[in-house]
């Protein structure tokens, strides 16, 4: 990662898991039951602050249908963290996260940092209990396997958005300043070691 002040998120999964909804209640703290499919990649936009250095975030809303795939290629080229959402309630959109998170990969390195949201996590009742308790094992074997954080999330509700989000967010700009730090150290080490060699030949001249 370069040296700079703003940097790229997408949040990715498949049509209907709630991602427009997740942004909008973070975001605007805005939900709507009847949100649409977004067909149109749009982004927002946040500033924060970390180890006293101001940084602007931008975050991607991608199409998630497979007919959209080749638009998403293209909007989470240059992305430095990702958050993968899948619905609790159904078990094969968690599935379609291994495929994101593969394709993500090939897009932008595999040292991408990303986190899990399992959103809808207010539907957690009599009826869809089982099916989310019987999905916990792999969704937990996944993300030991990744090395990733997950998150149960509901936009309706907001729980966990701040967490999930604060966790991505605060992991990235670690990284980011970790980066940063050691290529001011190697500059710094280069311009001493000009400075030593032109020294030395300074005292090859005049001796």
């Amino acid at each position: 990662m370069s040296e700079n002040s703003t940097y790229k998120f997408v949040i990715l999964g498949e049509g209907r898991v709630g991602k427009t909804s997740i942004l909008s209640q973070y975001f605007n703290k805005k939900f709507s039951e009847g949100q649409q499919s977004t067909v149109n990649p749009s982004f927002y936009n946040k500033k924060q602050i970390y180890e006293g250095k101001e940084y602007q975030l931008n975050f991607w809303d991608t199409a998630g249908q497979e007919q959209f795939n080749a638009i998403n290629t293209i909007y989470y080229q240059n992305a430095v963290g990702a958050l993968l959402v899948y619905d609790v309630t159904i078990p094969e959109t968690f599935d379609k996260v291994k495929n994101w998170v593969l394709t993500l990969k090939e897009a932008v390195g595999k040292d991408i940092i990303f986190v899990i949201a399992g959103n809808k996590y207010d539907k957690y009742d009599k009826s869809n209990k089982e099916l989310i308790d019987n999905n916990k094992a792999n969704v937990e074997s996944y993300c030991q396997q990744e090395n990733c954080n997950h998150f149960y999330t509901s936009a309706k509700t907001s729980f966990n958005l701040e967490e999930a989000f604060n966790t991505l967010i605060t992991a990235v700009l670690k990284k980011v300043t970790k980066n940063q730090n050691e290529g001011n150290r190697k500059g710094r080490g280069r311009k001493l070691e000009i400075k030593e060699q032109e020294e030395t030949k300074e005292k090859k001249r005049c001796c």
